[in-house]
């Protein structure tokens, strides 16, 4: 065991919980290997070495590309994670992050697994396979020779993402006024409007920090669908959407000083259990988004 990556022993380890998850829902098979790339945000490589592994213990049967379940999970099947190799992905994840934070990768541009490697100081294997994961964003297109290159982003892609924003949003604000009233999402909506009113005064000056707000907010929203695939293509869209909005800094404080106010107004309406007037103010905040959006696709074209 000791000689898989730190990446096949995570994914070993979310398969063998999805195993268990699959089995209470009477289910016998796996995925095909497309669909487990896409949930688990690694490369079909990696997934198939993880089954490959699974087949070995015995968890596993592969019959052709059919992965069908033999057993429950043990504890004794998990990996003990290394924590040495998860501070390397997540310090390595933390340095390419910045790089599109501040702007130094704009769309376009071209770059190498080598020269990533010897700028954050991490092993090549460790930035590939960070790419390859990051590749699911839809930011990054892998090229010959272990090269990558920033994808470009104009505005039929950005009504896309948006239009679908809006689909997995409005779901999922749906059900979220449907959980019952000792349901502890109500807790931290609440929580969430106190920190909010507490910031808006001073916008001004600490405009800034709405971003964490605003992760904290749609976050909550999503996590009420208790979908494993909305939170998924969620976390995507999300990404791609904050990522993009850093190459249109010029209106950054009006910009949030909006935000904040719709987000008051949507927590109000969602604490209300205003359905109708919920709906209308989260169009009203996707609205203001898709603007801000189509902007950024100008510029980074």
């Amino acid at each position: 065991m000791s000689a898989k990556t730190f990446l096949v022993q995570q994914t070993s380890n979310k398969v063998l919980n999805l195993i268990s998850t699959l089995q209470k829902e009477g289910e016998t098979r796996l995925p095909n290997d497309v669909a487990l790339a896409r949930t688990l945000e690694v490369s079909r490589t990696t997934v198939r070495t993880v089954a490959e592994h699974l087949a070995e213990v015995g968890i596993i049967a592969k019959v052709g590309t059919r992965k069908d379940i033999l057993r429950t999970p043990q504890d004794s099947d998990y990996f003990a994670i290394d924590n040495k190799a998860a501070s390397k992905e997540i310090e390595f994840e933390n340095f390419f992050l910045s790089l599109l934070a501040s702007g130094e990768l704009q769309p376009g541009a071209r770059f190498s697994e080598l020269d990533l490697a010897k700028k954050s100081g991490c092993i090549t294997i460790t930035v590939r396979e960070f790419l390859n994961r990051f590749s699911h964003t839809g930011l990054i297109q892998k090229k010959p020779r272990s090269q990558w290159q920033m994808v470009e982003f104009d505005r039929e892609f950005a009504r896309e993402l948006i239009d679908f924003r809006r689909i997995l949003e409005m779901n999922s604000v749906t059900q979220l006024l449907e959980l019952p009233d000792d349901h502890p999402i109500w807790a931290e909506l609440q929580e969430l409007l106190n920190d909010h009113r507490a910031l808006q005064p001073y916008m001004e000056e600490r405009f800034r920090e709405f971003s964490k707000l605003d992760e904290r907010l749609h976050r909550a929203i999503h996590s009420a669908a208790d979908n494993r695939f909305v939170k998924q293509f969620y976390k995507t869209v999300s990404f791609v959407c904050h990522y993009h909005y850093q190459w249109d800094q010029s209106d950054e404080k009006e910009r949030n000083i909006v935000a904040i106010a719709e987000h008051i107004d949507l927590l109000n309406k969602l604490l209300a259990k205003d359905i109708r007037g919920a709906i209308i103010s989260l169009e009203t905040h996707l609205n203001s988004a898709k603007t801000t959006l189509l902007r950024s696709s100008q510029i980074a074209q």
